[in-house]
């Protein structure tokens, strides 16, 4: 705002007022002499209000001047002088009291005065000048173009006029400089700036520093100034501007009027020269000034909202400096109130819309709220509808409504945004060439390409760029930006036209860029993610190791600078995911933690990005997301993964406002295809077809996905050619294959294109019986394999593609050394990176064991390494029993450990066919004890060894809590970010506890803990008796005797097969079935005893005879049954008949899920089971706790009291039943209680075992309570329970039941169920076993408790409870 001088008067009589009133009144105004004494006393008011300032002078006077004008002609000199005072005083009454009507009258009396006066009347000058004074001030009022004219043209009027000599010529042209300026910011005419600038120079002139108003014409010069660099962007007039303020201040107190205006423009230059120069410290001087300036305001007036706007607008520039929020929230808080003080009409509005859409679309990129983002839209078309199309800042509202638009069309995706962002930015250009208009055309141009691939427009951004550069300083704010600019704009370029050289000269300038920004600039981020960007698409496209470390560093560069809600946090955090899984594809395939982590960041930004659909981000975001999903997959193969992968990929293809489909079909197709190779669903092969179809019709032959898709399409049609058995399938493969691999010569992805190529050339072969071309492929394999790096994922599939050209050779003429070397090609697969290679070693021993080779046993003992380490990767042991239960790889998985038995017995290794069986059963329960495993020998072995156990227990703490807890499930409380958050964490875990046991390792002493254990360390198992191993498998089923000093025993049980057991297995439970009701005994006895003679016939007699020739009859064993053996009653085998006796007559039969089950129940210390604080507790309950229709048990107060009579006097007995039985009671008591007696409903789940559960009163005890509960002196648990000792029909050597997990808990000794128990009897054999137990005065031994319930099962009234409740218990456990 310019600052006016004040205005000329009339008049210079000085006689008191009343001396004057009295004269006026003492004549008649008929006197002549009359109007001259009432000239006097109006002249007297005049001068006092000038002495006094006082309202009431001024209207007095303004009262008696009217009727002065009516005292003398129109013609008369003092006529003339009464309109100029009247005009005057009510100017002066209007600044006073702010009325527009006063204002309105000032103009009209200065108006006629200057009419009345010609240009030649010596009263022309005054006149004409007091009038544009009051023209001017009316416009800034009003904002009425027609007074502003009106005051340019009397100011040049008044000029044109006035002598060199006037004193008053400074004010002149002082104020006539203030009106040109004014009409400059209106009509943007340069003329009226340069006449300006003119008049305040030649002013200033007139002005010497010791002049009372010099520091106010600086002032005025230097907003002139400042217009003009806004205008030409000539550095020296903002230089001089800032000297001129600088100055200005020097002679200017904080009373003297103006000093409010010169602080405001002193900032406002300040900022001008920090976004030239980039200085800070001009932007800190200018927020000092405006604080200054804030203190010293009045609060009202266009002077103050001035203040608020400059204010504003200096804490947006120091917010780019600082990127601290606070600096935007105070910004808007202060353009907001500016906003509220202005009238509707004032010229500032428009300014004050502009600087406050400018602060909410600034909050909006760091927040993200879409609230700001749309207040930012509204504000700016509001302002662009206030000012005209002439306005000084028309081009700024331009761009910056251009700019929030543009935010707006990558929120949501409208092209109507997008086109709108456009035009605005280019009527910018239109209207004032500036390089901000120039840049956010730019972006708006760089997001058109985006969505419609126009070359074009990346080559008008590069050309613009260019110009921009070339005449910019490179301290220039806005340089930086558009090397920024143009550097993306040649990646994209790089992109489309497949140049290497673009990309190249991309990442050069990108690089160029960042070396001259400090971290908190805010365009620092931006370029980290086009580097991390641009390095990540180099190396996809040549394969150099470097280039995707370098991306993975600016990604967590940019990632760590990016606060969670900035409008850019999507794209850094899922480039970040990117280049983490590209990691884990290309150079970390031992570890998957970076997969992990690279879900994780897409999920994260799905988080944000699922709410706001059409934002740009979303597509990629779904489609990356979607392949580490199917990534995982790959690697775990947990099918809810490729279900949510196709999810992903399916919402992504929904996207209406994403025009480029290919990714999201290319991504279906290849996870169809996959899901065919697993399931061997057709119409998956199908749908898959159909889905890369879809993409080559739409694809451009330049495209940065057409290799990924050829490849997908090829591997397609070979699956294609095999389902359908039609060759031309594989001619098609071949010519697309032939193409991806002429379209990236340097893709780390080529290996893998090239052996695809070199397949499906084979498989044609084949079909075709050429035999040359077999010797080609072969050739070209080993060429492969020698060119390809180590560890690159690709070697996998040349070796095991190798070895199946290699077995085709072989089975053409039957050559050894092919049928060797291709299995040794399988061996290599299996070892081309350091994690254990499940899939490929499974069909190493398929094909060995189909071929008989030498190989066989060793491809068992890797399918077993990895599929330990297979399970392992996922948290929850509910997961890992689905893995066993998952796929085709399932059906052969469950099988490897008969599998591996039967070839070591076949080559009379028993005690590698122990160490395998046992490898290969009961993954997930030793894998869990491993986290539990004692410590006591490590802590001894010195200081390291204490802290490498202090480690281990810290960290397998940890793992037990993921391990023990249901499988975690995406609700409506739990996020995908929040689970996949948790898999990372666990990863990372993982990992930890696994470098902590190699570290572990490399102590002396130590090298074996907690590998596998060898044979003699399974020996342990057998020191209280011997334990039968039972092996079934197609091909032959074996008993192996294990005892503690002795080579294990083979007894091969020649008269049974798998089939026979399974059909006994369903012989047996279908009489149960068919016979449960009432009345039924001696119909079930008849139908399960002819079972139980088979059983005995063909696999426990056998061994019985062997056991008899060095094992006393009343000695304990242990049957430990793998796969259709488990659910058999063999303790109950027998021939029934008079005087013959049954194995429980023989011997007293205990089972264990496995010999190191056994060795950890032996292992764990017996603690004084009778000590005083040894307790007893007795759990019941009646009814079901889960709402299902379970009948309500009659027997079980009965049962409870009958055990509390029978316990001795040395178990103290606690009982929670009825209204106290709930589940956390139950468990607390298990973990706290020595002795333990549950007598409810047991309820088996056939899909997850680990849900199956005791029924408690509010809810059920299932069986990862049970294992989480972590008992503190357990002993002995008796399950009075239906199904206990039960496991999974699917995963029979996994053991899975409550049994298993009661002992694994701890309990040392269990007795658990293998059927329904009845209640009506149960009693019966509970009383009989506890009369035993506690027989004598010996104390409780939990270790007695097999020989009690073997004769338990002898003494029991047979009368009155059947054959089929006198077996259903058995033991587990020592």
């Amino acid at each position: 705002m310019m600052v006016a001088d004040s205005q000329i008067s009339e008049g210079d009589n000085c006689d008191p007022v009343e001396l004057a009133r009295r004269k006026a009144q003492s004549l008649s105004p008929k006197d002549p002499g009359y109007p001259s004494a009432f000239h006097e006393f109006t002249e007297a008011l005049l001068d006092q209000f000038q002495r006094t300032g006082s309202l009431s002078d001024l209207d007095e006077f303004i009262k008696h001047d009217e009727v002065l004008l009516s005292l003398y002609p129109q013609d008369h000199p003092v006529h003339l002088a009464a309109l100029g005072n009247l005009g005057l005083a009510f100017r002066n009454r209007s600044t006073s009291g702010g009325s527009l009507e006063d204002l309105g009258k000032a103009v009209a009396y200065l108006s006629t005065m200057m009419d009345r006066c010609g240009p030649d009347s010596a009263y022309f000058v005054i006149s004409s000048t007091n009038l544009a004074s009051a023209l001017a001030l009316r416009y800034r009022l009003t904002s009425d173009a027609a007074d502003l004219i009106k005051a340019v043209e009397t100011y040049s009027s008044a000029l044109s006029k006035f002598s060199d000599g006037n004193p008053t010529r400074d004010s002149l042209l002082n104020n006539y400089g203030n009106a040109l300026c004014s009409k400059f910011e209106l009509f943007g005419e340069r003329a009226h700036l340069e006449t300006a600038l003119a008049h305040y120079r030649a002013c200033l002139a007139l002005r010497p520093p010791s002049h009372p108003k010099r520091s106010s014409l600086l002032t005025n010069l230097g907003d002139a100034l400042g217009l003009k660099f806004t205008l030409d962007q000539n550095l020296a007039d903002l230089e001089e501007a800032i000297t001129c303020y600088t100055d200005a201040l020097q002679s200017c107190t904080a009373s003297q009027s103006g000093y409010i205006t010169l602080l405001i423009s002193l900032g406002m230059a300040l900022c001008s020269s920090f976004e030239v120069h980039g200085d800070g410290e001009q932007v800190e001087k200018a927020l000092a000034y405006y604080r200054t300036a804030l203190a010293a305001s009045s609060g009202a007036g266009s002077e103050h909202t001035r203040l608020l706007n400059g204010f504003g607008n200096a804490l947006q520039l120091h917010h780019q400096n600082s990127g601290d929020i606070e600096d935007l929230n105070l910004s808007i808080q202060l353009l907001s109130t500016s906003l509220e003080l202005q009238p509707t009409s004032s010229a500032e509005r428009p300014i004050t819309l502009l600087h406050l859409g400018n602060g909410l679309l600034l909050r909006f990129n760091i927040t993200s709220d879409l609230a700001d983002l749309n207040a930012s839209v509204d504000h700016l078309e509001m302002s662009l509808q206030l000012c005209g199309d002439t306005h000084q800042y028309r081009p700024f509202i331009l761009t910056a409504y251009g700019d929030a638009v543009l935010a707006r069309f990558k929120e949501n995706g409208d092209i109507g945004d997008l086109e709108l962002a456009i035009a605005q930015s280019e009527a910018a250009l239109l209207s004032h060439y500036s390089y901000p208009a120039l840049l956010h055309l730019n972006d708006a141009l760089l997001a058109r390409f985006g969505r419609f691939r126009d070359i074009g427009d990346l080559r008008t951004v590069i050309s613009q760029c260019d110009d921009a550069l070339n005449t910019l300083p490179p301290t220039h704010s806005l340089f930086s930006r558009f090397r920024e600019n143009r550097a993306f704009a040649f990646f994209e370029k790089s992109q489309y036209e497949g140049n290497p050289a673009d990309l190249d000269l991309a990442i050069e300038s990108l690089h160029e860029v960042e070396s001259g920004l400090p971290e908190g600039d805010g365009l620092f981020v931006a370029v980290q993610l086009h580097l991390a960007i641009a390095h990540q698409t180099r190396f996809s496209s040549k394969g150099d190791g470097v280039d995707l470390h370098t991306a993975l560093q600016h990604s967590r560069i940019a990632h760590r600078n990016c606060t969670r809600g900035n409008s850019s946090y999507p794209a850094v955090v899922m480039q970040l995911g990117i280049n983490l899984h590209l990691l884990h594809t290309f150079r970390d395939g031992d570890n998957g933690d970076s997969l992990d982590e690279s879900i994780v960041c897409m999920a994260d930004a799905d988080q944000l990005l699922s709410t706001r659909p059409g934002n740009s981000h979303y597509f990629p975001c779904l489609i990356n997301l979607g392949s580490a999903l199917f990534m995982r997959y790959s690697a775990r193969n947990d099918y809810t993964d490729l279900d949510t992968a196709i999810e992903y990929a399916t919402r992504a293809l929904d996207i209406p406002t994403y025009r480029d489909k290919v990714p999201a079909l290319i991504n279906l197709g290849m996870m169809f295809y996959i899901r065919h190779k697993e399931a061997h669903v057709l119409a998956d092969l199908k749908r898959s077809i159909q889905y890369f179809e879809s993409a080559f019709a739409t694809i451009p032959s330049v495209h940065p996905e057409r290799a990924t898709l050829l490849v997908g399409f090829g591997r397609a049609l070979c699956r294609l050619a095999k389902a359908e058995d039609d060759s031309r399938h594989l001619e098609l493969a071949i010519q697309y294959l032939r193409e991806a691999v002429s379209l990236g010569r340097n893709d780390p992805f080529v290996p893998s294109t090239v052996a695809f190529l070199i397949d499906a050339q084979t498989r044609l072969a084949m079909r075709q019986h050429d035999n040359n071309q077999l010797q080609v492929s072969l050739h070209s394999f080993k060429a492969l394999s020698h060119a390809i790096p180590a560890g690159h994922p690709a070697l996998k599939m040349v070796y095991v593609s190798s070895a199946f050209l290699l077995l085709h050779m072989f089975s053409l003429n039957e050559d050894p050394l092919l049928l060797d070397e291709a299995f040794s090609c399988f061996a290599k697969a299996t070892r081309v990176q350091l994690n254990h290679d499940l899939a490929n070693s499974i069909k190493w021993a398929k094909q060995a064991e189909r071929l008989h080779h030498s190989s066989e046993l060793q491809a068992y003992q890797v399918s077993l390494t990895s599929l330990n380490a297979f399970m392992q990767a996922t948290s929850a042991v509910p997961s890992r029993h689905k893995l066993l239960t998952q796929g085709e790889k399932a059906k052969y998985i469950v099988q490897l450990p008969s599998k591996a038995a039967v070839c070591a017995i076949q080559r009379g290794s028993l005690e590698v066919a122990i160490e395998l069986s046992e490898q290969g059963r009961g993954l997930i329960w030793n894998q869990l004890a491993r986290t539990r495993t004692p410590l006591d020998a490590l802590r001894r072995a010195g200081e390291d060894g204490l802290a490498l156990a202090s480690d281990f227990e810290r960290v397998s703490v940890q793992l037990q809590r993921w391990s023990s807890r249901p499988t975690f499930e995406i609700t409506a409380q739990t996020s995908r970010l929040t689970a996949e958050e948790d898999t990372r964490l666990y990863g990372q875990r993982r990992s930890e506890w696994l470098e902590i046991i190699r570290r572990i390792r490399e102590k002396e002493n130590f090298e074996s803990f907690l590998r596998d254990m060898t044979y003699h360390e399974l020996q342990a198992a057998a020191v209280g008796g011997p334990v039968i191993l039972l092996n079934a498998h197609e091909k032959r089923c074996d008993a192996i005797v294990v005892t503690k000093d002795r080579p294990p025993l083979l007894i091969p049980l020649q008269s049974t097969s798998v089939s026979e057991l399974a059909m006994m297995r369903e012989t047996f439970y279908r009489a149960l079935k068919e016979t449960r009701y009432a009345g039924e005994a001696k119909t079930r006895e008849r139908r399960l005893v002819p079972v139980l003679r088979t059983l005995w016939d063909v696999v426990v007699e056998p061994v019985v005879n062997e056991l008899l020739k060095s094992l006393p009859r009343g000695s304990r064993i242990w049957f430990c049954p793998t796969s259709k053996f488990t659910t058999l009653p063999l303790h109950a085998a027998g021939p029934y008949r008079r005087g013959v006796p049954n194995l429980p007559d023989i011997y007293i039969c205990s089972y264990t899920p496995s010999l190191s089950a056994l060795n950890r129940s032996r292992s764990q210390k017996p603690h004084l089971e009778s000590s005083p604080s040894s307790s007893f507790l007795a759990i019941g309950q009646s009814n079901s706790s889960d709402g299902n229709e379970e009948s309500e048990l009659q027997a079980v107060s009965t049962e409870l009291a009958l055990v509390e009579s029978l316990i001795p006097p040395s178990l103290s007995f606690k009982q929670i039943s009825g209204e106290e039985g709930t589940a956390d009671t139950a468990i607390e008591g298990l973990r706290t209680h020595v002795w333990v007696h549950l007598a409810c409903h047991g309820n088996q789940d056939l899909e997850d075992p680990f849900a199956s559960a005791f029924s408690l009163k509010d809810r059920p005890v299932s069986l990862l309570d049970i294992i989480r509960a972590e008992p503190e002196n357990p002993a002995f648990a008796f399950l009075s329970a239906c199904h206990t000792a039960v496991g999974d029909e699917h995963t029979p050597d996994e053991v899975i039941h409550l049994a298993a997990g009661m002992q694994f808990a701890g309990f040392r000794s269990v007795i658990g169920t293998m059927w329904a128990v009845d209640d009506s009897t149960a009693q019966y054999m509970v009383k009989e076993f506890y009369k035993h137990m506690f027989n004598g005065n010996k104390s409780p031994d939990c270790t007695q408790a097999a020989k009690a319930l073997n004769k338990a099962s002898k003494t029991v009234d047979m009368n009155v409870v059947p054959i089929d409740q006198r077996i259903v218990f058995v033991h587990i456990g020592v």
